[in-house]
C-alpha cells in the first residue's frame, strides 16, 4: 500500500482509497467501478463544515466511466454510469480530497 498525491488521468490499471472531507470511495481501475462509503471522511482534520450528502447507490459499486481528476486537495470528480440505466451518465464530484491511497 502507497499513498500518492494522485490518480492520473489515464491510469488504467489499480486499486485505489480516496478520504475526503465527507466520505470514502474506492476506485478500482480493473473492474472500473466506484464505491463510496458517505460520512467516512476526515472533517475533523478542517475547521471547515461539511454536510455529508446521500447520493443514489451509496455504498454500492457503481459503473465507473473514468477519472476527469482525483488529487489531494482539490474535490475528486467522477464519471458514472447509473447501475440500472445503461445510457445515464453523470459526473460524481467530491469534497476535497484529504488522502489517496493504491492499495492493489
Amino acid at each position: 500500500m502507497a499513498r500518492v498525491q494522485e490518480i492520473p488521468v489515464d491510469a488504467e490499471a489499480g486499486v485505489f482509497t480516496i478520504v475526503t472531507h465527507t466520505s470514502t470511495y474506492l476506485v478500482d481501475l480493473d473492474e472500473m467501478t466506484l464505491l463510496r462509503a458517505p460520512g467516512v471522511g476526515r472533517a475533523d482534520a478542517h475547521p471547515e463544515t461539511w454536510e455529508v450528502s446521500e447520493l443514489r447507490r451509496d455504498s454500492q459499486d457503481i459503473p465507473l466511466l473514468g477519472i476527469r481528476e482525483c488529487k489531494v486537495g482539490e474535490p475528486a470528480q467522477f464519471w458514472v454510469r447509473a447501475v440500472d440505466d445503461p445510457d445515464v451518465r453523470t459526473w460524481r464530484i467530491t469534497t476535497p480530497v484529504v488522502e489517496i491511497e493504491k492499495i492493489g
